[in-house]
C-alpha cells in the first residue's frame, strides 16, 4: 500500500523556512506525509487573529512542497477524528498541541508520536508582528 502514513496538523501561514524544516523531517520519518491545514475560522478561534493568506491559498502552498504527498483541510483540533479518516500511522505534533496531548488523544489507536526537537525558529507570529503597521492591506498576497 503506502507504507508508513505520517500526518502533521497545522496553520502554515506565512509559509516559511521553519515550516519547510518540520515537513521534511516529518517526511523523512514515513513514507507518505498527509498535512492538515486549519480552517481561517479554526485558526482565529485558537490564535486569536484570522491567518493573513486565506486557507486556499496555504492549502496551495503546502500542497506544493515536494515532501507533501496529500493535504487536507481541517475544521477542528480532533487527532483521533483525523485518525478516524485519514488511518494515519504516526503523528507530528505542532504547536498545536504537545506530544503528550497528541499521545493522550491517540492512545489505543497504535500510532506513533514524533516530536520534533530544534526546529527552525522562524514563527508566524513573529513575521506577523513585524509586518503589522507596515501594510494596510488585510492580505499580502
Amino acid at each position: 500500500m503506502h507504507g508508513v502514513v505520517g500526518y502533521s496538523p497545522g496553520v502554515f501561514d506565512l509559509f516559511h523556512v521553519g515550516h519547510l524544516d518540520a515537513l521534511t523531517r516529518a517526511a523523512r520519518a514515513c513514507d507518505r506525509l498527509v498535512v492538515g491545514v486549519l480552517t481561517d475560522e479554526l485558526a482565529e478561534e485558537l490564535n486569536g487573529a484570522r491567518p493573513i493568506v486565506p486557507l486556499i491559498e496555504r492549502m496551495e502552498i503546502v500542497g506544493s512542497v515536494r515532501q507533501v504527498a496529500d493535504v487536507v483541510e481541517v475544521t477542528a483540533v480532533d487527532l483521533r477524528a483525523d485518525w478516524a479518516v485519514l488511518g494515519f500511522d504516526v503523528v507530528f505534533p505542532t504547536l498545536l498541541t504537545t506530544g503528550d496531548e497528541a499521545a493522550r488523544d491517540l492512545e489505543g489507536t497504535g500510532v506513533r508520536v514524533v516530536a520534533f526537537e530544534g526546529l527552525i525558529e522562524t514563527r508566524s507570529p513573529v513575521l506577523r508582528s513585524a509586518l503589522a503597521g507596515t501594510s494596510r492591506r488585510s492580505s499580502v498576497a
